[in-house]
């Protein structure tokens, strides 16, 4: 093979290993989407998710909700703090998100304090 077939597949194979390289990071750092939970009519759905250490749940309410809402926190794993920013501070019937990032490992169980016999969630969050 001519000197310069040699040359220019070696600076195509330079190329794609350099943008190779330079992507590789941004995908790595990337966050995971959060999981997102609908905060319908008498029910949270899905009633469980289980999402790694740092990741985040949106609760989004259902555009077709007729009821008011709220996510309480009821139960979270020991040594958990600000036990109150895991909560919505009111209520909504539609049009409303709440996103909550989980740093501590654990389960965490969910009410609606206004329908806390139907509406339950558990979040699960590896370590």
């Amino acid at each position: 093979m001519p000197v310069r077939g040699r040359a220019s597949q070696l600076v195509v194979a330079c190329l794609a290993a350099t943008s190779l390289a330079g992507a590789a990071p941004a995908q790595a750092g990337k966050a995971p989407k959060p999981k997102v939970v609908t905060v319908a009519d008498f029910f949270f759905a899905p009633s469980s998710v289980t999402i790694p250490r740092e990741g985040k749940v949106k609760w989004v309410w259902a555009p077709t909700n007729v009821e008011s809402h709220d996510v309480h926190l009821k139960q979270g794993p020991k040594g958990l703090k600000k036990k109150a920013t895991y909560s919505t501070r009111t209520t909504a019937v539609t049009n409303a998100t709440f996103v909550k990032a989980f740093p501590t490992p654990g389960s965490y169980r969910f009410i609606c304090t206004i329908h806390p016999t139907k509406m339950k969630l558990t979040v699960t969050v590896k370590k």
